[in-house]
């Protein structure tokens, strides 16, 4: 290591080298210390610095609550990168020292995944699997609007054999299923169940236009409320209780939105009829690691 810088009238002569082994301390980490035979003198004209650079938080008030280990870095959650003050979390050098910028991008990516999940007030240490990615996308009108309106139909059924054929063989197949022509045109009638519906509340004007235009009646602007009271007295009382409802407030009435999951088509149409961009339509997207297959080799006796 390097221990002295050694010059003589006025120009550089070289350097002085401290050697020394590696030890593990009682919590196995891993410390270089000296090891007890001479220094080491090299001749120089000239010496690159070359070291890095070492962490440092003078900056830093010693009573907010974070606390350092004895190398200066601070005390994080390994897999939450979260430090003692849990606000405050850490990544790349600054959390345990230089590596590479590979090491520390993907700190960036596991920091935010645990800032958001803070700002949620949700569990920061639960997290999901390795390489598992979602995001969701904006999507414009002309992606999302469908081109069959929301309808009242009664149920379409699958075409079936007619009752003599049926009747006639016990093993005739009476659903028939769909042709070419009456597949595309069922699909037409689907609603992408992918896409779904964001609320924004600051933009919210509370002008009740997306309550009015939902087909399904599972928008309410309401006073707030314990969930069993709120269930009750929205515009579609929302009795199916293992699905939860989406509140939403911040509303400059401080009432809240309500929508109920259960029957909402993400049909778009709040969306669509929206003045002030308050709902919008997004895709979904989620991805995970695939399982790498094993190769299986078959042998021919």
């Amino acid at each position: 290591m390097p221990k002295e810088v050694l010059h003589a009238d006025g120009r550089l002569t070289g350097m002085v080298f401290e050697k020394v082994k590696a030890e593990r301390d009682a919590n196995g980490r891993r410390q270089l210390v000296n090891a007890g035979e001479p220094d080491v003198t090299i001749e120089a004209d000239e010496v690159l610095v070359a070291i890095g650079q070492e962490n440092a938080f003078p900056w830093i008030e010693k009573d907010l609550g974070l606390e350092f280990d004895r190398w200066g870095l601070p005390k994080l959650n390994e897999q939450s990168l979260q430090s003692t003050l849990p606000q405050v979390f850490f990544g790349g050098d600054a959390a345990f020292g230089p590596k590479n910028i590979i090491w520390a991008v993907a700190h960036g990516h596991e920091a935010a995944v645990s800032i958001d999940m803070f700002c949620r007030g949700e569990d920061v240490t639960v997290r999901p699997p390795p390489e598992v990615v979602m995001s969701s996308q904006k999507m414009g009108i002309h992606e999302w609007s469908y081109d069959s309106g929301v309808s009242l139909d009664l149920r379409f059924k699958v075409p079936h054999a007619e009752n003599e054929v049926a009747l006639r063989d016990i093993k005739t197949e009476v659903e028939l299923g769909y042709d070419r022509e009456l597949a595309y045109k069922e699909a037409q009638r689907c609603l992408n169940c992918d896409v779904q519906t964001v609320f924004v509340p600051s933009l919210c004007i509370e002008c009740d236009a997306c309550v009015d235009i939902c087909p399904v009646d599972c928008i309410t602007f309401t006073p707030d409320g314990e969930e069993a009271e709120l269930r009750d007295r929205l515009k579609m009382p929302a009795l199916n209780l293992t699905q939860e409802i989406y509140v939403a407030d911040g509303l400059k009435t401080g009432r809240v939105m309500v929508k109920d999951e259960d029957v909402c088509l993400h049909c778009g149409m709040c969306a669509e009829r929206c003045p002030t961009g308050a709902w919008d339509m997004q895709k979904f997207f989620l991805e995970t690691a695939k399982p790498k297959l094993e190769r299986v080799h078959a042998c021919q006796a």
